[in-house]
């Protein structure tokens, strides 16, 4: 236990150095589950996202790392960290190539069910930014909440993660740029590979919805319809998903589709 806690703090304290915030997450299988106490899970991805501001599009690549330690069976915490690097940017918006601000997220156990046929978990969370790095404006947070659920019958899998956050807050000012609800359902379903022992194939269908609601201006929302699939073993998951876009609302920003490849670790 005590090579884990050392192992992670010495890989925290590099990574808080980094940070990420993104929308419309992906990938929100095991949302209601916490790891067993003293499990280390790290989770790296990468990220391609495609915006349009009339006709002019903006490409960046998104490079997120993730580190999940068990304190007990019920309480997991999380640390978020995102490299962002604009490809292709003929808009006029000034975004560099950086380390984004850190986030550190808590999980709690709100209830767990297990039987024979199926297992229903139920966690909720809380977290925010901290601009400890190239943050645009100071005492300026990202505050969220929400609550995660997941349902296990059988080989299938189903993954609810509902989450309110409250966009750039400004403790000076006590108040946000904008607040903004989201909810990601997954669903997929195990195969067994034959001849392949402990490897698993699960096929992915994610939905992602968001809204925003600026202090000024017009609310806003939009959404994804993102097929994926995860490849499973004890200790590797490799994982890919495509965002597909749903602007249900016209706004000067539109988003366009997001390819999504990570493999996560688990110690």
């Amino acid at each position: 236990m005590k090579n884990k806690i050392l192992s992670l703090t010495l890989l925290a304290a590099f990574l808080f150095s980094f940070g990420i915030r993104t929308k419309a997450e992906g990938i929100s299988v095991d949302a209601g589950l916490t790891p067993a106490q003293d499990r280390i899970i790290v989770r790296l991805q990468y990220r391609n996202m495609l915006n349009r501001m009339g006709d002019n599009n903006m490409v960046m690549h998104m490079m997120p790392v993730v580190v999940v330690y068990g304190l007990s069976s019920d309480v997991t915490v999380m640390l978020r960290n995102v490299y962002r690097a604009v490809g292709t940017n003929e808009t006029m918006m000034e975004m560099d190539n950086r380390w984004m601000d850190p986030f550190l997220m808590g999980k709690v156990k709100l209830y767990r069910h297990n039987t024979r046929v199926y297992s229903l978990g139920v966690a909720g969370f809380a977290g925010t930014t901290f601009p400890v790095l190239n943050s645009s404006v100071s005492k300026t947070y990202n505050p969220v909440i929400g609550v995660n659920a997941s349902f296990r019958p059988g080989l299938w899998s189903f993954d609810l993660n509902n989450a309110y956050e409250w966009v750039n807050y400004n403790t000076e000012a006590s108040r946000s740029a904008a607040r903004q609800l989201q909810i990601n359902l997954a669903v997929s379903r195990n195969i067994l590979l034959p001849g392949i022992e402990n490897w698993v194939l699960a096929p992915l269908q994610e939905f992602s919805f968001a809204r925003n609601n600026p202090a000024s201006g017009e609310s806003s929302s939009f959404g994804f319809i993102s097929p994926g699939f995860q490849l499973v073993s004890p200790h590797v998951k490799f994982e890919t998903l495509y965002q597909i876009p749903v602007n249900s609302s016209k706004t000067a920003l539109d988003y366009g589709g997001r390819l999504i490849v990570g493999l996560r670790f688990m110690f």
